[in-house]
Order: C-alpha cells, then sequence, then structure tokens
C-alpha cells in the first residue's frame, strides 16, 4: 500500500498525540505533583515507615512470583508446544483466564477457598495465615500474572521446532542437557520479554491484592495500596503522588536492568558469531 507523505506525517502526528494524552502528561503530570513541594519534601514522604515496608513488601512479592511463574511457565508452554494430549484446548482456556477474569474476582475466589469459612480454611487453625497476609498476596499476583511468560515462550518453542532437541537426544544427550544446552537459550529472549512483564504487572498489582490483603501499614500493605490509601483513607494528595512516583522508578529501573542483560547478551552472542566465521573461513 503507497501512502502519500502527507498521510505518513498525518498518521504519525495522530499516533503522538494519542500517546502523549494517554501516557506522557499524565505521568508528567504524577513527576510535577510529586517534586512541587521540592526534592526533600518528597524524600520523607517516600522514606516513611509505611512507604519503606510496602516498598520491601511489594519487592518480596515480586522476589517469589517471577521465580515460580518462570517455572511453571516454562514446563506448561513446553507441554502446550509440544504435547499433544486429551484437554489441552482447557488448558489453553485456563492459561488465559487472567486476561479474562477481573482481578477482583480473582481475590474474591481466593478468599472462597482460602477464608476462613472456604474450601481450605481449615489451615487457619494450624497457624498459617492464607488471606489477609502475605500468602494471599503472592497467590493473588500469581494468577493474573501467569500468562505472561507462558505466552511469549510457547511461540518460539514451536518457530524453533523440534529437530534440535531430536539430534541431541540421538547423540545421547539427557533431558536436562537438551533444556540447558539448546531449548533454553533458544527461547532467552521471549523468556526475557515474559519476565519484564510479569515484573511489571506484579508492581502494578491493586484489584486483586486488594481483596485478599488487611492493608495495614507495616504488615500487608504494598505500593500500590499505599497510594490508594494515602489518596483515598489520608486524603494526602501529595503523599500518594510520591508513592505512586517511587513505584515508577522501581519499575523503570527494573525495565533498564532488565534492557541491559539483554544488550549484554546480545553483544556476547554477535561476539561468538564473528568468532565462528573466521573458524569457518579457514577450514
Amino acid at each position: 500500500m503507497i501512502v502519500s507523505r502527507f498521510t505518513k506525517l498525518s498518521l504519525r502526528t495522530i499516533a503522538l498525540v494519542y500517546l502523549a494524552v494517554l501516557l506522557v502528561v499524565p505521568v508528567a503530570l504524577i513527576f510535577w505533583r510529586s517534586f512541587e513541594h521540592g526534592l526533600g519534601q518528597f524524600w520523607e514522604w517516600i522514606t516513611t515507615p509505611a512507604a519503606i515496608s510496602a516498598l520491601q513488601l511489594t519487592l518480596l512479592i515480586v522476589a517469589i512470583v517471577v521465580p515460580l511463574n518462570v517455572v511453571f511457565g516454562i514446563l506448561t508452554a513446553i507441554a502446550l508446544a509440544r504435547g499433544n494430549f486429551r484437554g489441552k484446548g482447557i488448558l489453553q482456556a485456563v492459561v488465559d483466564l487472567p486476561f479474562a477474569v477481573s482481578p477482583v474476582v480473582v481475590g474474591v475466589a481466593l478468599i472462597a477457598l482460602w477464608g476462613s469459612s472456604g474450601w481450605f480454611g481449615g489451615i487457619e487453625s494450624l497457624g498459617f495465615r492464607i488471606i489477609f497476609g502475605i500468602p494471599g498476596m503472592v497467590l493473588a499476583t500469581i494468577f493474573v500474572t501467569l500468562p505472561f511468560v507462558v505466552r511469549e515462550v510457547e511461540p518460539v518453542l514451536r518457530e524453533i521446532g523440534t529437530e534440535q532437541e531430536e539430534a541431541a537426544a540421538t547423540l545421547g544427550a539427557t533431558g536436562w542437557q537438551t533444556f540447558s544446552r539448546i531449548t533454553l537459550p533458544a527461547i532467552r529472549w521471549g523468556l526475557t520479554y515474559g519476565v519484564i512483564l510479569t515484573i511489571a504487572r506484579a508492581l502494578g498489582e491493586f484489584g486483586a491484592v486488594t481483596m485478599v490483603s488487611s492493608n495495614f501499614p507495616g504488615v500487608s500493605q504494598t505500593l500500590t495500596l499505599l497510594v490508594n490509601s494515602r489518596y483515598t483513607d489520608d486524603y494526602n494528595e501529595y503523599g500518594a503522588y510520591a508513592a505512586a512516583t517511587l513505584l515508577m522508578m522501581v519499575a523503570i529501573l527494573v525495565l533498564v536492568v532488565m534492557t541491559l542483560i539483554e544488550r549484554r547478551a546480545k553483544g556476547k552472542l554477535a561476539d561468538a558469531s564473528e568468532d565462528i566465521v573466521p573458524v569457518k573461513e579457514k577450514n
């Protein structure tokens, strides 16, 4: 399709204006409100005991959720891409369920299962609290972030096929050797993107977490819950902006770190390819 220069410029302008109105302006406004009273006041708002505890709990939940979703996400993706079994369509639908179900519904479902009067509520009599505690918040976050690794890794597995894995098995490689030396390097970019999406969603999750959290500062209050509490309960508008800015900074830092890791890995791969080429030419 051939379009005129005017059409191209018009489409670019519309896209930029759309992104500016929906993304750039709101984020810039939050940053401006956060630092409106000076850097000292901003620092005071984000270093309160409640803010520090909320940050620590948010990072703890991310540190628990991401490895679990990586392990089970890869296993599920391999099962969907390589397996042919009854109920495969149902499994596909279950993986996509968090995209369709409201996070609030997820929280209600967890309460029905793990609450004091739920199916597994008897576990609280053993002194292990799920709902209104950290375990319930972890379960809620795992549920809403479940599809990302699966949906990023599965298409890559389908694209690379099974030829290399079958060749490795023919040469006597064990299942773990085949996975670690062939499958895992082949899916690393899809896995990296899935991890980034998982971290971003885990950092910003609110709906499911708010249903299973007591929201007590220093006990079970994440950064998203702190933002809501400051804004609606404490009427601390600027404190809420500061907490929101802190949350965005953490998310941006994670994205920067993951990008640097990805670039470094690509650089090593390119160097390895350059080393291989002269060897082939010499042969």
